[in-house]
Formats: structure tokens, C-alpha cells, sequence
């Protein structure tokens, strides 16, 4: 590739530039990197950072099954394309979580990770997180009613009504409906099928992910030239400007309206509510209010998506015996909820809340959750230093294959949580609420939505989204693989993430009324 070529280029002159740039903060990273030295490191035989780092973009997954398994149960470093982390066990998790944000830094990894400063955009926002915990999280019942009714009218129109076998997409057909379907909530049902609506949602954040991917690719020192050399980053650019360019207009309606009520009712989505509050945390500006519908995309379109294609390319290759298991559990529920998806009646399916977790233990995001970016100097009360600069995290993959925490931790058991909600099963992490074994639970063995306060705000909604479009498709539809395709569909790693593999299908057929 072009720009492989280019970088090579560079990097042939890179000590002359590295040594000028790195004198400027040589002293601080000498003084960090030997507070690290203590802690054993993955792939020092290796000999060079370099090196190392090749070997993590090569195979990421290799990297962190390896330190787990050497280093269960002390902290270790790794290489990753930003540089060392040290990966730390879950029983640090209840210490580490105190820290305020000061001192351990969530916002500084997702910025690394997004290459925000190259893409220009917002690693947090607490506008964002404050409506989505006052306002989407109180009115849960009903957006579930709005929520339900959208995905009844969305899957049909993109599966289609065939009474015979169909072979579909499930991933773009996935992102399209999801996009659709949480629309309603974001923007309100008059615009969420609006083709720029949805071009902006789906791609904004296909493109984004793609151009940090490669910029993370490149040596830290050769980012601000290889920039030039990511093509999607201008699609990122590109994106953003056609949304705002759709979206401010509407948002300047909107705000209109509100100064100058007529007395009709206002919509009642998330935009609206974001007006609201926009005030209060001092940013009424069209453009940023317009630009957070794109991280709403961000963080909740594609995620669902995935967490979706997980669970069926899962069902149809690991447990297809238990698809009528959960047809009839869906069915139980509505019988008994009167026909309606309330919010309780998505509580009762449990088999499939536990299907939902066991996916997500078996197909975490990340290799490593809880990430840290450590802002000052920390002391642990066992004793253990962690100098300002450093990188922390807690190692998710390991945790979710580990023997003694997981019986059987590679086969997929799709009533592994729920049989021991119900007590069929030994609770072998020794909870004593049973509910912590749900999906949308957050504990040391769970972080897959984080943990402690800034564990994932939306994840009640994406839940019940989530479980929703699954019903919905379970109870509508018979799926199973194609012809000829055994096992399940390989996921694919983006250097240290984890994604289902887009371009496969799966089997369709509507049984519906």
C-alpha cells in the first residue's frame, strides 16, 4: 500500500527526528518507564519495543492470552500501538474505581483510541452522559413502547415477509434497522428514515473506526505526517459536514420553537431533551448539538449492531437446539404481558438475557476494559506504584476464559446465567443477589460495560433494544447457517478489537402472522 511505502520511508529517518521531539520529555519517561520495570513484561524476549509492538499489531489476541496465562494473578505490561499498558488483575478493580478523574483518567484512553485530536472529535461529553442518565434512563417504559412498536414495522421491511429460505446480510441489514429503530429515540420518528439521517449514523462511524485503526497503525512520533496519508479521515471530515449540514437546520427549528411556544407539544426524543439541558452546561451552539447526534451514533448504533450479529452467528452455530427454547420463552412472556414488550416482560425473558451475556463473555469488544490514563502519581494501599503517564487496564478476555472463574470457559452455554439466577446451576462467582448474573450487570468478572461510575450509562436502553430486535426476529423468523458453512463464522480482530465478521450471511424464514 501507498502509505505503508511512505511510512517506511519516514521511519528510515525517524531517529533524527525522534531524538529532537523526544528531549522535550525525555526526563518524565525515563522516571515512568523505570517505576514499570517492575512489572513483568509480555514478550521481552522479543528485545525491542518495536519489535513488540509489530508483534501486537500482527496478533493482539496472541499477546493477551499469553500474559493471562503467565500473569494471572499479578499485573503485567504489554505493548500495544500506543505504547505499554499495565494490565492489572480484577481485584484491583474496587481500589482503582475511587480514584477520581484527576488522578485515573477515563476520557485520555478513549482520545488515544479514537485519535480524536487527528479526527476532531469528542473522546466525552458530559451534556450527553447527564441526559442519558435524567432523562432517556427515567423514561425507559416508555420509550420501550415506542422502541417495540418501530422494531415490529423496521425487521420485516429489511428481512423481508418469504415463507421461503433467504440468505441475508445480517450485519448491514443489522445497521441499517438499528440505525432506524434507535432514531426514533435520538431524533424522533419524522426523521429517523431520512436517508441523510441515516447515511451520516451508519457511515460516520464505519469510516471513523477504520481511519484510527490505520493511524494507530503508524509510530506515535509519525502520526502528525500520517495523517496525510489516511484517506478516511477526510470521510470522516466529509461525514460530519453533511450531518451538521442536515442536522442544524433542525436543531435551529427546534430551538426556535422552544424560545417561542405555540402551545403545540413538544417532540419528546433525545434531541429535545439535549436542548433542554444544553443551557445549563453552557453550550447552546447549533453545530455541537447537531455534532452529538453523531456521537450518539458512536456509541450506541454500532455496538448494538455487533452485540446482535454476535448473538445469532452464535445461536445458529453453537446451541440451534435452544432457538425454540427461547421462541417459547418469548411467547410465555407476551402471553402473559398482554401481547406487549413492557419493560418487566423484557425482564422475564431470562434465557435470553442469558444468552445475550454468554455471547458477550465469549465476544468481548476489547481485550482489556477498565482503561486507565494515569494523571498523577498513585500508590496502592498493597504497595504498588503507578507512575503519572501510565496506561492501566484490566484483562476482559482473560477473565472471561478463565477455568476457575467459568466452567467450561470455551464452550458457549447458553443457559450458563440463567441457571444460575434460577439456582439450577452453582453460583460460582459468589454473588449473593443472584441479579448480578444479568446482562446489563456490572461487576469484577463483567466489565464489558465498564465498571463503577462511569460504567456505560446507556446500556439499560441498549439492553432493551438489544433484546427487542432479538424477540422480535426469534419469534418471527426460523434462522439457521447457510448451506455449506460449519462452525461459527470467525470474528475478525482490528488490532486489539474484536468485531463479527460483516460479510457473512445467514438463513431466513418468516413464520410470522
Amino acid at each position: 500500500m501507498a502509505d505503508t511505502t511512505i511510512r517506511d520511508k519516514l521511519e528510515v529517518a525517524g531517529p533524527v527526528v525522534a531524538v529532537l521531539a523526544g528531549a522535550l520529555v525525555l526526563l518524565p519517561w525515563v522516571t515512568s518507564n523505570h517505576a514499570l520495570s517492575k512489572f513483568p513484561l509480555v514478550g521481552k524476549e522479543l528485545g525491542t519495543e518495536g519489535k513488540r509492538r509489530a508483534a501486537f499489531l500482527e496478533n493482539a489476541s496472541k499477546i493477551h492470552k499469553t500474559g493471562y496465562a503467565m500473569f494471572r494473578n499479578v499485573s503485567f505490561r504489554l505493548t500495544e500501538s500506543e505504547g505499554e499498558i499495565v494490565v492489572m488483575p480484577i481485584g484491583y478493580l474496587e481500589e482503582l474505581r475511587k480514584f477520581p478523574d484527576d488522578v485515573l483518567s477515563t476520557v485520555e484512553p478513549i482520545r488515544q483510541f479514537l485519535q480524536t485530536h487527528y479526527l476532531g472529535i469528542r473522546g466525552d461529553d458530559e451534556l450527553l452522559n447527564h441526559v442519558i442518565r435524567s432523562d432517556l434512563n427515567h423514561k425507559l417504559n416508555s420509550v420501550n413502547e415506542k422502541l417495540s412498536s418501530e422494531v415490529a414495522l423496521t425487521i420485516p421491511e429489511h428481512l423481508g415477509k418469504s415463507r421461503d429460505w433467504t440468505s441475508i446480510n445480517i450485519f448491514g441489514a443489522m445497521l441499517r434497522m438499528v440505525a432506524i429503530i434507535s432514531g426514533h429515540i435520538f431524533l424522533g420518528p419524522e426523521l429517523n428514515r431520512r436517508e441523510e439521517y441515516l447515511h451520516a449514523s451508519i457511515n460516520y462511524t464505519i469510516d471513523l473506526f477504520k481511519a484510527a485503526t490505520q493511524l494507530r497503525s503508524w509510530p506515535l512520533w509519525l502520526r502528525p505526517i500520517g495523517q496525510f496519508f489516511v484517506p478516511d479521515i477526510n470521510s470522516v471530515k466529509e461525514h460530519r459536514r453533511r450531518a451538521k449540514e442536515f442536522l442544524v437546520p433542525i436543531v435551529r427549528e427546534r430551538q426556535a420553537s422552544r424560545a417561542a411556544p405555540d402551545g403545540s407539544e413538544e417532540p419528546d426524543d433525545m434531541l429535545q431533551w439535549m436542548l433542554a439541558k444544553a443551557e445549563k452546561f453552557g453550550n447552546t451552539d447549533e453545530g455541537y448539538i447537531a455534532e452529538l447526534q453523531l456521537t450518539l451514533s458512536l456509541a450506541a448504533i454500532h455496538t448494538t449492531t455487533m452485540t446482535v450479529t454476535h448473538v445469532i452467528y452464535d445461536l445458529i452455530a453453537y446451541c440451534p437446539e435452544v432457538i425454540p427454547e427461547l421462541q417459547s420463552e418469548i411467547r410465555t412472556v407476551l402471553a402473559d404481558n398482554g401481547g406487549v414488550m413492557t419493560t418487566q416482560a423484557l425482564f422475564q425473558m431470562k434465557l435470553l438475557d442469558s444468552v445475550m451475556r454468554e455471547s458477550q463473555r465469549h465476544n468481548p469488544t476489547t481485550a482489556t476494559s477498565f482503561r486507565r490514563k494515569v494523571l498523577k502519581d498513585v500508590t496502592l494501599s498493597d504497595g504498588t506504584f503507578l507512575p503519572r503517564g501510565s496506561l492501566i487496564g484490566v484483562p476482559q478476555y482473560g477473565v472471561s476464559m478463565d477455568p476457575e472463574l467459568y466452567p467450561d470457559p470455551a464452550v458457549f452455554n447458553p443457559s450458563r446465567f440463567s441457571d444460575i439466577r434460577s439456582g439450577e446451576a452453582p453460583n460460582t462467582l459468589g454473588y449473593s443477589n443472584k441479579e448480578q448474573y444479568q446482562f446489563i450487570s456490572v461487576n469484577k468478572e463483567h466489565t464489558g460495560f465498564g465498571y463503577g461510575r462511569h460504567a456505560c450509562p446507556g446500556r439499560f436502553f441498549a439492553a432493551n433494544e438489544i433484546k427487542l430486535v432479538l424477540a422480535r426476529i426469534l419469534v418471527d423468523y426460523e434462522i439457521k447457517m447457510p448451506p455449506g458453512e460449519t462452525g461459527r463464522y470467525t470474528n475478525l480482530m482490528q488490532i486489539d478489537n474484536v468485531t463479527p465478521d460483516p460479510r457473512k450471511s445467514v438463513m431466513f424464514k418468516y413464520v410470522g402472522q
